[in-house]
């Protein structure tokens, strides 16, 4: 399953899903119960909140398809696992899984003959798409990937273990791996520019994943080629909104998306100086994000 990415864990650069009005909103909260329930373990329950996502049609997002497909098999319920995967592939006939095998969760369904025609679906769609991509480039950047998630899984199953020796180690070991994986970051745009998703494919979204928790100085540096990005349809357009308010927060400006927080003196998250309390979240809709009032709702709830 795919829901969690550790490295905003992080950060305080966290974002919600997509705004809209209370369809939407009731979608997320169903997501956010599924995503809880998943890793209590409770996976019948979490594939129960996926369905009553599900009746919201409009507000599905495709990896949450994926995720619902993982907990159902989990679960037991093979059907409903080759379902959601089946809804997964028809919305995005482009979309593929690199290794099929890789994903634990999807094991029980290994056995069913459905399996082997999802895999060679995989298979096939792999092999059309990446016909003509850079597989060299592609590899590094998967590769600095894997390294920039590991480490952080690492660390933050050591700190939620209370090991405080092992944690600082890992941070030190992170804080060297981020200043390794930047500077190859950095090499590839600064010789090349963006390189989008027509030569590397999703590898493109490795970028925003490293200089996001780069210095804020890289940041400032890359922010217009990724506005130009996201203009492109290759990068989210949350992503660097969250980017932008960062770097203004950093220069002392007051930030556009609302996103960069801090704590009162009660210790609940609260915006950093907005640019427009009035227009903040027809601004976060524009970008896919949700409300401001419930993205701060959400941040106090953890």
């Amino acid at each position: 399953m795919k829901s969690l990415n550790l490295f905003l864990v992080l950060s305080i650069l966290l974002v919600g899903c997509a705004g809209g009005g209370d369809s939407t909103a009731e979608y997320n909260a169903l997501i956010r119960q599924a995503d809880s329930l998943y890793m209590a373990a409770d996976y019948a329950a979490a594939s129960v909140s996926f369905d009553n996502a599900f009746k919201f049609k409009k507000s599905i997002q495709d990896t949450h398809l994926y995720n619902g497909a993982c907990v159902a098999a989990l679960a037991g319920d093979a059907d409903k696992a080759f379902a959601r995967l089946g809804m997964r592939m028809k919305r995005d006939k482009d979309w593929y899984v690199e290794d099929p095998m890789r994903d634990g969760d999807l094991a029980s369904l290994h056995s069913d003959a459905r399996w082997q025609e999802y895999v060679a679906e995989m298979s096939e769609r792999k092999e059309r798409i990446e016909s003509n991509y850079d597989k060299p480039l592609r590899a590094k950047l998967k590769q600095i990937a894997q390294q920039d998630q590991g480490i952080r899984y690492e660390y933050i199953g050591a700190l939620r273990g209370g090991n405080a020796a092992a944690a600082d180690s890992l941070l030190r070991r992170m804080q060297y791996v981020d200043s390794v994986n930047h500077a190859e970051v950095c090499s590839i745009l600064d010789a090349r520019g963006w390189v989008g998703r027509d030569v590397i494919g999703d590898a493109c979204e490795v970028f925003w994943l490293i200089i996001q928790h780069s210095s804020v100085e890289s940041q400032r540096k890359y922010l217009a080629m990724f506005h130009k990005a996201v203009e492109r349809g290759e990068m989210d357009a949350s992503a660097v909104a969250m980017m932008e308010d960062r770097v203004a927060v950093f220069e002392g400006r007051p930030q556009k998306y609302g996103s960069q927080l801090t704590q009162d003196e009660d210790g609940r998250y609260v915006p950093f100086e907005l640019l427009d309390a009035q227009k903040v979240d027809d601004w976060r809709k524009e970008v896919g994000m949700e409300p401001l009032e419930e993205y701060l709702k959400n941040m106090n709830a953890r």
